[in-house]
């Protein structure tokens, strides 16, 4: 753990104070403790830095499954039905009737413009 300039003044600033106004043995006691302090605060950090990571693996199986049921849940698209070969000959038969019936009413209206 580094100190920067400004860390290690105010470190002897306060050590200085307490040293005047504190008996040597409570400023062993709270030295003692400041130390304890530190070193358990830096094992937590240290080990708790590294708790989630056999998490990172768990999370990806639970993605992928989640992506697989939204995918297989997902509705198809509507396809157009499967037409048998008589169906299709209507199919044409209107769609050749559609046309005729267009062209007799151009020919209609062109009868009737002229």
């Amino acid at each position: 753990m580094s100190d920067t300039n400004d860390d290690k003044r105010i470190r002897a600033a306060v050590q200085r104070d307490m040293d005047d106004t504190v008996s040597p043995e409570i400023a062993a006691r709270l030295r003692a403790a400041r130390e304890e302090a530190v070193l358990v605060a830096e094992k937590k950090h240290r080990d708790g830095g590294l708790a989630w990571r056999p998490l990172v693996p768990l999370g990806g199986v639970s993605a992928a499954a989640l992506l697989a049921v939204v995918l297989i849940n997902q509705s198809p698209s509507t396809a157009l039905p499967v037409l048998d070969d008589a169906e299709m000959a209507a199919a044409a038969d209107l769609e050749l009737l559609d046309e005729l019936e267009l062209l007799a009413w151009l020919d209609d209206e062109v009868l009737d413009a002229g």
